[in-house]
């Protein structure tokens, strides 16, 4: 190459790359590519550039540029990458020197990811004016191109779609910015709350690509959540994590709407990446969910990187200063004369956890028995309270049973949950003693007397269903009528006349059909109206493709009435 465009400030290095072709004075495309990596045989790509090595190597002698400044500077390398370990990272810079593009796309996660990339190229529409003002000529700007961005940070207006797609049609060429692919069609407007969110994001995001933090391996970001998520109470220090409530003060924080636009949902009853990205697994995941929750949680992108959050300045290999605080807060507690279960509440952990740490930290048990298995080092049944609280157990047991002599103990125990559960189980064997059963003697059912009471409702119910609007006469039906569908078809064995005659008089569908339609015609005189296949259809419910089949019937009614039959189907 005899000259190389000076790159725009955020400016991607596609864009570079598509100004030089513009200069390049090359008739075919192919050619510019054999200018710029001295080979046909890569493609243009958008978010991590490739075969930059080539392209310092064939740039005039004497340039100052280095692949590292293109990916750092240049590249949305620094944001996609941002969350990844150490190692990975540099096989995608060795890709994105040496190597194919969408190797790069698949080791950063691009593309087992759910995240949809941008399918246009995008702009800013003041920023594409200033361009032409400063430059002379309009970019494709960096940050513009991120998906999750939909705001231009510096004029705080929606970013618009360019007619150019990213990846589509002839990927051996560069396409430049102009005011032929950047056209604004229709004004775009989110609401306040969107915006100020939206804002949010853009910002994060510029702070990742234009800083150099350092890679980090995938525990440190979840030690540094996790931090937070102990001190907001979503989760204890046992690891134990509220997922259901992290879930739905989140959803509660960003909106449903949101989160759908930048492809993060989370739904507060399943899995999604909100929990994984919480729990102890090695997953990454999207750039954009990352600062979704450092912002949830309260914490600057710079922090999340630069500081340990709840370690001591003074010693970085000491255990985390918020478990020392912990230690120090239940000391407190102890001393406070609280139960174990009201300092569990306190600190949001497990009543085990508590007295794990109590032993861990030499408290003296400060505590009386009260039942919940609260000593540490001697069994409950040994103790002088366990035979004091069975006792006066046993005495209320008996006491109740006395005061209602007619009762089981099943009926008794309803209202004394707390006696019974607790001498079931640390005094079953008595408890089994003095459980009072009463045989309850089951009324057996005449049924020839059921049978000859019902016969004369359901001959009054079946008469009503064909004296008024047609209903189709099944089991179902008239049990339903009368209120006793649950058992009447399963016990009509046991009734021979109800049987009997609901047999006779239980309709097939034509029949029925055909019932509804003599119904329908009465209507239809009865209303004055014209006797035509539609009202027919429309008065007696019954779909013309089921008249069809009963065709002959139906002209047999209507000419027993007087009327021609030349209807067609």
């Amino acid at each position: 190459m005899n000259f190389f465009p000076t790159p725009y400030p955020d400016e991607i290095l596609y864009s570079t790359l598509a100004r030089y072709c513009m200069r390049s004075g090359n008739i075919k495309e192919i050619h510019n590519f054999e200018d710029l990596f001295g080979t046909r045989n890569c493609i243009a790509v958008m978010e991590l550039s490739t075969q930059l090595d080539a392209l310092i190597e064939n740039m005039p002698v004497g340039t100052k540029y280095t692949a590292e400044y293109f990916i750092y500077k240049h590249t949305l390398f620094p944001f996609l990458a941002a969350f990844i370990p150490k190692e990975r990272a540099e096989k995608i810079i060795e890709t994105m020197r040496n190597g194919e593009g969408a190797v790069s796309y698949m080791r950063i996660g691009l593309i087992s990811n759910s995240i949809n990339l941008n399918k246009y190229f995008r702009f800013c529409p003041e920023c594409f004016k200033e361009d032409i003002e400063r430059f002379g000529e309009p970019y494709w700007h960096r940050s513009h191109q991120v998906t999750g961005v939909f705001v231009c940070l510096k004029h705080k207006i929606p970013l618009c779609d360019s007619t150019e797609l990213i990846r589509a049609g002839n990927r051996q060429r560069f396409i430049s910015a102009s005011c032929k692919n950047c056209i604004v069609e229709k004004e775009i407007s989110y609401s306040n709350d969107l915006m100020k969110k939206m804002l949010w994001m853009a910002g994060d995001v510029e702070i990742l690509l234009n800083n150099q933090f350092g890679f980090k391996k995938t525990e440190w970001f979840r030690n540094q959540f996790r931090v937070k998520l102990i001190e907001k109470g979503y989760a204890r220090m046992n690891n134990y994590i509220h997922q259901k409530k992290l879930k739905q003060d989140f959803v509660d924080f960003y909106g449903h709407e949101y989160l759908a636009l930048v492809q993060s949902p989370v739904s507060v009853n399943s899995g999604g990446w909100l929990p994984d990205m919480v729990r102890n697994n090695d997953r990454t995941t999207y750039s954009i969910r990352y600062l979704l929750l450092a912002r949830f949680l309260e914490i600057p992108v710079a922090d999340l990187f630069n500081t340990k959050l709840g370690s001591n300045d003074e010693d970085e290999n000491n255990i985390d200063a918020y478990q020392e605080l912990w230690d120090q807060r239940l000391i407190e507690l102890t001393q406070s004369g609280l139960s174990i279960r009201e300092i569990s509440d306190i600190l949001k952990s497990s009543t085990k956890t508590i007295r794990k740490a109590i032993d861990r930290l030499e408290i003296e048990e400060f505590w009386k028995f009260n039942g919940g298995g609260k000593y540490l080092h001697s069994k409950f049944t040994d103790t002088e309270e366990f035979r004091m609280k069975r006792e006066r157990l046993r005495g209320k047991w008996l006491e109740i049973h006395a005061q209602y002599p007619d009762k089981s103990s099943s009926q008794i125990r309803k209202n004394n949950d707390g006696v019974y559960a607790w001498l079931k189980r640390y005094d079953s064997e008595w408890m089994e003693e003095n459980y009072r059963r009463i045989k309850t003697v089951v009324n057996t059912v005449d049924w020839d007397k059921r049978d000859a009471e019902l016969l004369p409702k359901v001959k009054e119910v079946i008469k009503e269903m064909k004296e008024g609007k047609p209903e189709r006469i099944t089991w179902s039906t008239v049990g339903g009528k009368l209120g006793i569908s649950g058992w009447l078809s399963k016990r009509k064995e046991k009734l021979p006349l109800t049987k009997a005659y609901i047999d006779s008089e239980l309709e097939s569908l034509e029949e029925f059909h055909i019932r509804k339609i003599k119904w329908g015609i009465e209507e239809l005189e009865r209303q004055g109206k014209e006797i035509t296949l539609w009202n027919i259809a429309e008065t007696a419910c019954v779909k013309p493709r089921y008249m069809e089949g009963i065709y002959k019937e139906i002209k047999q009614i209507l000419n027993n009435r007087g009327y021609d039959c030349n209807f067609k189907f």
